[in-house]
């Protein structure tokens, strides 16, 4: 840990310092009165044996001048940089909370045990990273430094209460030591320094040019030590630390903590691939496909809580088939609005299923088809043998059809036939009396 070189009181570049914020392995980090405006700031001092390397300070210096022209919401915001005694400072806003390597402590220390955050906050948090590094990244410049200490959650009307988490400001700290990225240099032995071993890429292991690739590498390493409550490489020296960077699989994430889903390991995995080409294009890519990869477990937990709709086999049904939109049948050609969605199951399965249940209904139902009462006249002997319906009735769900019909037409021949040879009989006994 850095030195707490200044007192309260004591004054740097017109600064007056009211208190130490904490420290590093570089210096530390001090909340001080603003010369002029009625305001505080983060004053960051670093150590004079950093100071006194002629080539550190330059770029120092250099990279704050590109740093203080970063303007975005997940930034802190960098308002100048200087040397006063032989130290460098940088003064930066100062943002009312804590930090992440602060709050998973506070957790642990409360739980009795190695826990993380709660999943879902810690991609909410990394969404926010994600969009301030790809930002400056734009800008052409990396960070090279990221880690759950340079992660800052702000209070919410003065609180840090965990059940406001979702609405903490989360912005990305120490872009004042930060490396312009088309700059053509390797890291230098003390540039290697500036990255904390526990999340630092392979390639900045290496001593190998870096781009915006490594701090991706770097934001998912802290993204699982969030989430798992662990770095993803655990070793008793640095050279066990270095060698899983180097060597070894990441840990699923999965099997530390079961609310993770198994597909968010694949997505850890790609973002902390050993060859920079292998991972996301950007860190946003590597969020949203974090973002997808819970949204996906839950909706398949929905899906396997459902209850799938019936399939009628065969008769009209006057409830609108699921899917279907404004209670229309999907027969009529229309696919169902929401038939598309993967999270909720393949609902166009159940409007063809329903479109194939109804012809069978259609056909013998009362109302058929000008050829099939055709056929029907042709083929008398069929209507004197009339079939039963699905629901016990004559060729149709009220029990009513063309046999009963045919019956009915019978009787009503033979009572004219009878009568008719009545009428006969008697017209001929009148004839022989006479």
């Amino acid at each position: 840990m850095g030195e707490i070189m200044l007192q309260p009181g004591s004054w740097i570049a017109g600064y007056r310092v009211e208190r130490a914020l904490g420290s590093g392995g570089m210096g530390a980090v001090y909340l001080a009165k603003h010369p002029e405006l009625p305001r505080s700031d983060a004053i960051k001092v670093l150590g004079e044996q950093v100071g006194e390397d002629e080539q550190f300070r330059k770029r120092f210096l250099r990279e704050a001048e590109v740093a203080a022209g970063l303007d975005h919401p997940n930034i802190v915001t960098i308002y100048n940089r200087g040397r006063n005694d032989g130290m460098l400072w940088i003064s930066m806003q100062y943002v009312a909370g804590t930090d992440c390597a602060q709050e998973l402590h506070r957790m642990q220390e409360k739980a009795g045990s190695q826990v993380g955050l709660p999943p879902e906050r810690v991609v909410r948090i990394a969404s926010e990273i994600a969009r301030g590094l790809d930002y400056a990244h734009r800008k052409q410049l990396l960070h090279r430094d990221i880690k759950p200490a340079n992660i800052l959650l702000s209070e919410v009307d003065g609180s840090l209460d965990p059940s406001l988490a979702d609405e903490q400001r989360v912005l990305l700290t120490d872009f004042g030591v930060a490396k312009a990225a088309n700059e053509t240099e390797s890291l230098t032995v003390v540039g290697t320094v500036l990255a904390t071993l526990s999340y630092a890429s392979p390639e900045q292991l290496k001593g190998q040019q870096v781009d915006a690739r490594t701090d991706q590498y770097s934001l998912a390493a802290t993204t699982f030590h969030l989430i798992a409550g662990r770095v993803p490489f655990k070793g008793d020296s640095t050279a066990d630390v270095i060698t899983g960077h180097l060597s070894k699989p990441v840990p699923k994430l999965s099997e530390l903590v079961p609310a993770v889903p198994p597909a968010v390991d694949s997505v850890i995995a790609k973002a902390m691939a050993k060859e920079a080409d292998d991972r996301f294009a950007n860190c946003r890519q590597f969020t949203d496909a974090l973002q997808s990869a819970f949204r996906q477990n839950a909706g398949q937990a929905a899906t396997r809580y459902a209850t799938p709709p019936p399939v009628q086999a065969a008769g009209r049904s006057n409830t609108p088939v699921p899917g279907s939109r404004y209670g229309q049948s999907p027969q009529h050609g229309r696919s169902p609005q929401y038939g598309q969605s993967s999270q909720y199951g393949p609902s166009a399965q159940y409007g063809q299923a329903s479109r194939h249940a109804q012809a069978p209904s259609q056909q013998s139902g009362p109302q058929q088809s000008s050829a099939q009462q055709s056929s029907a006249q042709q083929h008398p002997l069929h209507q004197s043998a009339p079939r039963q319906g699905p629901h016990g009735g004559v060729n149709g769900a009220d029990g009513s059809g063309k046999g009963s019909q045919s019956g009915s037409n019978a009787v009503m021949i033979a009572l004219f036939v009878g009568l008719v040879v009545i009428a006969i009989a008697i017209l001929v006994a009148i004839l022989l009396v006479a």
